[in-house]
C-alpha cells in the first residue's frame, strides 16, 4: 500500500492529546496574539527532539504550548484547529484528551475550560465530517485530592460533553498507586476510562491499571518484556493504544525496527495506532501507519483489523461505531 492510498482511507485515532497536537501555524498565531516578540522562533520548543531521552524530557515541550492555552478563546481556536488538521488526512473518528487542570493559570474553572474545548468541537462539527469524543485527563503529579475533585466535577457536566477519563503524565516518577483514589472515584461514578500505563517500562503499572478496571491502556508497550502480563492483557481483551514515534522519542522502544507491533498482532493482542501528540512528535496518523508498514510488516489486512479494533473500543455510541465500521468495511478493500 502506498502513502496516497493510505492517506485517503477513513481512519480512527483514539490517543491524541489536544495540547500536544495544536498545529504549528495555530501556535504561532496564538503567540502573536499574546504579544510574543518572535513567535516562530519561540514555538520551535513545541516539537520534541527525535530522541528526547525520557518521557519527562519529552513532556517538557508542553511548557512551550500550555501558556497559550489559558483563555476560553484560545482553547476553542486550538481545538477547532486540531480537528481541522485531523480532517485533512481523513480521520473520521477522533478522541481528543487533555488535562483541564493545566489550563487554569488565568483563573478559568474546570467547567469553563471544558466548555471552551467543547465549543471548538461543536464549531468543527459544523464544518468537518469528524466525530469527536473528549477525554479528561488527571495528571500524575497532581494530588489525589485534586484529581478526585476533577473527576467529580467532570461527572457533573452535561451528558456527552466528556466521554471518558484518563490518567496521564510522568509515569516513571508517579506510579498508578498514586492515582488509585481518583480512578476509584471515576469507576464509582460510572465513567469509561483509559490509563497511560506501560509507557516507561513498568509492567506493574499495566497490572494495576487492569486491576483498576480499565479496558484500554495508553501505550502499554512494556508488556513485550513479560509473557505472563502479555497473556493477562490478551485474556482480558485490553486494547493497547500504540504511539510508535512517541515511544521511540521517549526510548520506551529503542528503534522502529524493534517496535513490537508485529509481535503483538501475532500474539493476539488488540492494538490501535495513534499519534500521541501530532505537533510535539511532528507526525500524523498516516505517518504512524506508514512506519508500521515499512518497519513492522503491517499488511492491508492488519491495517483494517487495527482500525476495526479502534472503533470497537471507542468511547462513543453504537450508532457512531456502526457508521464508522461501515466506512471501513466499504473502503478497506484491497
Amino acid at each position: 500500500m502506498n502513502r496516497k492510498q493510505l492517506f485517503n482511507l477513513p481512519k480512527v485515532e483514539l490517543h491524541c492529546h489536544l495540547d500536544g497536537s495544536v498545529p504549528m501555524k495555530t501556535l504561532i498565531n496564538l503567540a502573536e496574539k499574546e504579544g510574543y516578540s518572535n513567535p516562530k522562533a519561540e514555538m520551535r520548543g513545541a516539537i520534541a527532539p527525535a530522541d528526547a531521552g525520557t518521557l519527562k524530557e519529552y513532556l517538557s515541550s508542553f511548557e512551550t504550548i500550555l501558556p497559550l492555552l489559558q483563555t476560553k478563546e484560545n482553547l476553542t481556536e486550538a481545538t477547532y484547529a486540531v480537528i481541522e488538521d485531523a480532517n485533512r488526512e481523513h480521520i473520521v473518528y477522533l478522541e481528543l484528551r487533555f488535562g483541564p487542570l493545566l489550563h487554569q493559570r488565568q483563573g478559568l474553572s474546570v467547567k469553563e475550560v471544558i466548555e471552551a474545548v467543547d465549543e471548538g468541537i461543536q464549531k468543527a462539527a459544523d464544518d468537518f465530517p469528524v466525530n469527536v469524543s473528549l477525554i479528561a485527563c488527571a495528571l500524575r503529579h497532581h494530588s489525589q485530592e485534586r484529581n478526585t475533585q476533577l473527576f467529580e466535577e467532570v461527572s457533573q457536566l452535561p451528558e456527552g460533553m466528556v466521554s471518558a477519563v484518563d490518567v496521564a503524565g510522568d509515569e516513571g516518577n508517579f506510579p498508578n498507586e498514586q492515582v488509585r483514589r481518583p480512578v476509584s472515584t471515576a469507576r464509582s461514578l460510572g465513567m469509561d476510562m483509559t490509563i497511560h500505563s506501560g509507557e516507561t517500562g513498568s509492567v506493574d503499572n499495566v497490572l494495576s491499571a487492569m486491576d483498576m478496571g480499565t479496558r484500554r491502556l495508553g501505550h502499554g508497550v512494556a508488556i513485550r518484556q513479560d509473557q505472563d502480563v502479555l497473556q493477562e492483557v490478551r485474556s482480558k481483551e485490553v486494547l493497547l493504544e500504540l504511539c510508535p514515534t512517541s515511544n521511540i522519542q521517549t526510548r520506551a522502544i529503542p528503534s522502529f525496527k524493534n517496535y513490537p507491533l508485529r509481535y503483538f498482532l501475532d500474539e493476539g493482542i488488540k492494538v490501535c495506532i495513534n499519534t500521541d501528540n501530532r505537533t510535539v512528535s511532528n507526525t500524523t496518523v498516516t505517518d504512524e501507519l506508514m512506519i508500521c508498514i515499512d518497519h513492522c510488516g503491517m499488511t492491508a489486512e492488519d491495517l483494517k483489523h487495527v482500525m476495526l479494533n479502534a472503533i470497537t473500543y471507542a468511547f462513543t455510541d453504537d450508532g457512531t461505531k456502526q457508521q464508522v465500521i461501515q466506512q471501513i468495511e466499504e473502503q478497506y478493500v484491497f
